[in-house]
């Protein structure tokens, strides 16, 4: 039976090497064990990705898709979601973008679409209340992203047109190419913005009126003003913060307690970043800029702002705020202090699209082989790759977006570089399974580290585990149906292991529900009975936790076939406290993240020496008729 409240109940399958396109239906039962986004994905291209294909050739499969309360009326429900074969790890690939993007694709009337193929030139896909159609798009070859939405807007004469596209780097296939959507929004990680550039896909464009029908609106409605009233009369600190600054405001208090990487994460906040610098690389130096504040489609957090720095060589127009990510990573990790070019960094990434997390730390990699002599003038085109250097730093960026000189060797992430430069360079590159680290340091709370390389997609930060808990941020309402403690000791490893599964798979669940996290997170979300509102499901948090458990090892699944151990993921040394801190909140610490990856595993029923899902729990998750044959438990 075709899934009926909550979803259009349709994929969309292009063909790039012909042209054709077909659709398919989702079903019941696909969506309730898979709920949506890459869930679906994830069983759609185990099924019919060949093992062993290359992630930039047409083997691939890509997947750009939405989740059951996109388009309900469920508030800050705008989360897309792109997934694939990573082109940085090799293994499963998926990333998640707010923006304007995710309720146009189901208003079009599909619910995900999948890229099979090649195309021989260029092409954008347009999708209109359920009419598809591939278009040339050789004319927008090498144009920015706001270009591209612009032209396309213009040329189809609709201005509410909403558009995902790439811009120069994903055309280059630039193995950090992020996926572009409302002039400043990014799917950034696992770099699937070059698997779109290798299938010559420059833009999926959706626009039209349709709707999800909803199983009890009145329902769905009151929950709404309950928990607006809730946010209103008792904001969490979260909410707040979020609401008057966005992810910058969380730039001081991180720097203040050294979650914030410095120097290449071997830096510290005292001696090499100090006080006097933390304001100005947070709200405090961007608040100057600040023209419009902006929310993503029906969202109450609205933590984005639009800025204007009107003169100089860093001058922009109508630039989207950097996040934290961002700001940490062309900022402090660079020992970089010059907001201005904080800015210009960000909208650069975003006009040629590339993830900031990766291009920044690729740059404070190159800045670290620079100081070590591994690279000289000779090879940065000249360069003097200096901590702090901002103008280096920016010229660096643009040669990255264009794969000019030294940007050619960079332009697909430090580990791809460092394999190309040698001489020692590996030791410099901060990554797990060659996806670079997001700015939070794991020494501060290690469930961030247990994240980072238990998960299939490694180095992720928002599929976090433990860490809300041991920062003291979680979500009362979530963990209470969990079962699971409001708060848990930062060092004290003890049973981590089951809270962690437990936690990750409600995350999984969120992510692919089309809600934000910060919002999950940050508001008191009645999610269950939101989704029951929304499907006329009766989901209760056990089958919550089950669905969770079965994406989680559906996705392990894929990458076991693909040759993964979980030897290939592993916390770079430096990071793991080796050597010591002398100085500061992390002085003497070294800590053991293998241990928290093995209990996860042992709580998810992997095999922690060959990474494969066991037999008792395929079972158990009714992934039977995919799994066996991939484990061979005929």
């Amino acid at each position: 039976m075709k899934a009926q409240y909550g979803y259009m109940g349709k994929m969309l399958f292009i063909n790039l090497s012909d042209g054709s396109f077909h659709e398919e239906e989702i079903t019941e039962k696909l969506a309730r064990e898979y709920i949506g986004g890459y869930g679906i994905g994830a069983r759609i291209l185990t099924e019919r990705m060949k093992p062993g294909c290359d992630p930039l050739g047409p083997g691939n499969i890509l997947g750009i898709g939405t989740g059951p309360l996109t388009n309900t009326g469920a508030m800050s429900t705008c989360r897309f979601t792109t997934m694939g074969k990573s082109p940085l790890t090799g293994f499963w690939g998926d990333a998640n973008s707010g923006g304007d993007f995710a309720n146009a694709l189901k208003a079009s009337g599909f619910d995900i679409v999948f890229f099979e193929g090649k195309s021989d030139q260029p092409v954008y896909l347009l999708v209109r209340n359920g009419k598809v159609e591939l278009k040339d798009a050789r004319h927008l070859w090498g144009k920015d992203s706001v270009e591209t939405e612009t032209l396309i807007r213009s040329e189809n004469g609709d201005p509410k047109l909403k558009i995902a596209c790439i811009g120069p780097a994903g055309e280059k296939c630039s193995r950090i190419a992020a996926i572009m959507n409302a002039g400043g929004r990014a799917a950034a990680r696992s770099g699937l913005g070059a698997v779109m550039g290798s299938k010559n896909v420059k833009a999926l464009v959706c626009g039209g009126s349709l709707k999800p029908m909803v199983f009890d609106k009145k329902r769905l409605s009151a929950l709404m003003k309950t928990m607006m009233a809730e946010v209103k009369n008792n904001p969490s600190p979260m909410f707040q913060i979020l609401n008057k600054f966005g992810t910058a405001g969380a730039m001081v208090p991180h720097l203040a307690v050294h979650a914030v990487p410095i120097k290449n994460w071997a830096g510290n906040n005292i001696e090499d970043f100090p006080e006097s610098k933390w304001a100005q690389v947070g709200w405090d130096g961007l608040k100057q800029y600040v023209t419009k504040k902006y929310a993503c489609t029906g969202c109450p957090i609205a933590c984005g702002d639009i800025l204007t720095i009107p003169e100089g060589k860093y001058a922009v127009r109508n630039a989207h705020k950097p996040e934290y990510e961002s700001l940490a990573a062309f900022g402090p990790n660079c020992m970089n202090d010059n907001m201005d070019s904080l800015v210009y960094a960000n909208d650069l990434c975003n006009l040629y699209g590339l993830d900031t997390i990766s291009a920044g730390a690729t740059i404070a990699f190159a800045v670290e082989c620079f100081e070590k002599d591994i690279l000289t003038t000779r090879d940065t085109d000249g360069l003097e790759l200096h901590w702090g250097n901002h103008d280096a730093i920016i010229t660096l960026l643009k040669k990255m977006g264009t794969r000019e000189g030294i940007g050619d060797i960079l332009a697909d992430g430090a580990r791809a570089a460092a394999i190309r430069i040698g001489r020692g360079s590996e030791a410099f590159v901060m990554d797990v399974g060659g996806e670079l680290l997001p700015m939070h340091d794991p020494r501060e709370t290690p469930g961030w580290g247990a994240a980072y390389i238990a998960d299939p997609t490694p180095a992720r930060h928002t599929r976090n585990g433990t860490q809300m808990a041991e920062s003291g941020m979680a979500n009362p309402v979530v963990m209470e149906g969990l079962g699971l403690p409001l708060t848990m000791e930062r060092y004290n490893h003890t049973g981590k292991g089951i809270a962690h599964a437990k936690i990750r798979a409600w995350q999984h669940f969120t992510n692919t529900s089309g809600i934000c996290l910060f919002a999950s997170d940050g508001m008191p979300y009645l999610m269950v009975e939101v989704m029951n509102a929304v499907t006329g499901w009766n989901l209760t948090y056990d089958e919550v936790v089950k669905t969770g458990f079965r994406i989680s090892s559906l996705l392990q699944a894929f990458n076991t076939r693909e040759g993964f151990t979980p030897s290939q993921f592993a916390m770079p040394p430096r990071v793991e406290g080796k050597p010591q801190f002398t100085i500061g909140a992390f002085k003497g610490l070294t800590l053991d993240y293998e241990e928290l990856k093995k209990q996860y595993y042992e709580a998810m029923g992997f095999d922690y020496e060959t990474g494969t899902v066991g037999k008792e729990r395929i079972e158990a998750l009714n992934l039977t008729d995919i799994l066996y044959k991939a484990f061979n438990h005929e």
